[in-house]
């Protein structure tokens, strides 16, 4: 009576079993449809080729590889200066009684640039000129004395011998008692007078030489005094020793100056030149070119002129609170250049053979610079000689490189990703080799 109830209960589990298995099938069916339909519309779908990667070539300018035999350039400052400027002074004091010529005036050699009063000194000119007209009136009378002294001396000398002949016969007189003691003594009393006045004159005519050489020292003396008064009188027309221009003239009418300060300061502007500092090795080499007979030169652009000077010394001390040697320029009488200018100079260095001229924006770091082969960038060391300016003006850098070649060309532009291997492709080519 059981029976009937467990066959129910045994296919009922079966049918639950058969339903379980039936879903998870589904699920698996249906994934591996999924799979099938995927893998079905990559199989028939269309075929896409693959791209083709093309390298950029990078537009650049050459230039042309040749080197040339050029003179590097320093960049350097000078001053403008004058080998002749005078500062015109006087060794008297007066009082300012003209000023003709004022600060920037041109003068010529001889003119007249400011006067003093000369009231002051035509009396100490007058005063000498007295003092020597005396002393010239004293040695003419000490050679008249002279000469009298001179034609009275055989008269003194014969005077001399008779009162020694009267001495003599009054000793013999006296001797045989034929005349007075007192008579002898008289006699002996005329002739020692006679000798007296004898040895005077003699002694003063041997000091009248010596008394005109002394009289002709003081009239040397008086008309040195003369001429220094003639000298201080012409002081006070100071006059230009020069033909150039006034820097400096501060004195009005009416001031009294003082001896020996500046009246007037005078530039002879036919003398200019230019005055720069160069470091001691530098300044050294070029006077050893100059004394080789180079000639060396530097040029400044001013007021859009390019002038050009010749070096003609250097300076043999370095002078202080400077570190090299002054080196001096000489400069042409119309350049129009005014003393105290300060200026920009470029100084042409000894030439050095197998260089380039190259711009500043073809060089790279670690003194690199890239040659084109095959329009494609290959990296050279390059040394670094000097700087050059070209006949525009433009600054370039002066280098040497030892692996170039003939017929290289090398990159002209400044490309931030430079690399040996970098392809490029050239679009402008210049010349910088002038």
């Amino acid at each position: 009576m059981n029976s009937p109830s467990r066959t129910n209960k045994a296919s009922t589990a079966i049918l639950a079993q058969i339903n379980r298995f039936s879903r998870r099938f589904t699920g698996f069916t249906l994934l591996a449809v999924a799979f099938l339909l995927a893998t079905l519309i990559v199989v028939t779908g269309p075929t896409a080729e693959p791209s083709e990667q093309i390298e950029r070539a990078w537009p650049v300018s050459i230039i042309p590889a040749t080197p040339q035999t050029l003179s590097p350039v320093m960049l350097n400052f000078g001053r403008v200066e004058a080998q002749q400027t005078a500062n015109l002074n006087t060794t008297i004091s007066a009082r300012v009684s003209r000023v003709i010529a004022r600060e920037g005036d041109w003068v010529e050699k001889g003119d007249l640039l400011l006067e003093l009063d000369p009231t002051e000194v035509k009396f100490m000119a007058d005063s000498a000129q007295a003092r020597l007209a005396r002393s010239e009136a004293t040695l003419e009378s000490l050679q008249v004395e002279y000469e009298l002294a001179k034609e009275i001396t055989e008269a003194n000398r014969n005077l001399a011998d008779v009162a020694a002949a009267t001495l003599s016969r009054a000793r013999d007189l006296h001797n045989k008692h034929m005349i007075a003691d007192a008579q002898l003594d008289t006699a002996i009393r005329e002739a020692n007078q006679g000798k007296i006045a004898l040895a005077q004159h003699l002694s003063e005519l041997n000091r009248f030489p010596a008394r005109i050489d002394g009289q002709r020292a003081a009239i040397e003396e008086a008309r040195a005094d003369a001429e220094r008064a003639k000298f201080d009188l012409s002081q006070t027309q100071v006059r230009a020793p020069f033909t150039g221009r006034v820097l400096a003239s501060p004195f009005a009418v009416g001031e009294r100056v003082a001896p020996g300060i500046s009246l007037v300061t005078l530039a002879d502007y036919a003398t200019l030149e230019i005055r720069s500092t160069l470091p001691t090795p530098v300044a050294r080499k070029l006077e050893l070119q100059l004394r080789d007979g180079y000639t060396l030169n530097a040029s400044s652009l001013i007021n859009g002129e390019r002038i050009r000077f010749t070096l003609s010394r250097i300076g043999g001390a370095v002078r202080s609170g400077q570190s090299g040697l002054d080196a001096f320029f000489t400069v042409a009488a119309n350049a129009g250049l005014e003393i105290g200018a300060v200026i920009d100079l470029a100084l042409e260095l000894p030439p050095e053979e197998q260089v380039l001229a190259m711009p500043l924006y073809s060089l790279y770091e670690d003194s690199t610079i890239y040659r084109i082969r095959e329009q494609r960038l290959e990296a050279l060391h390059y040394e670094r000689v000097g700087d050059y300016l070209d006949s525009s003006g433009d600054f370039l850098a002066l280098i040497r490189i030892d692996e170039l070649q003939q017929g290289d060309t090398l990159l002209g532009s400044q490309l931030s990703r430079a690399i040996s291997g970098l392809l490029v492709s050239p679009i402008v080519e210049e010349a910088t080799q002038l």
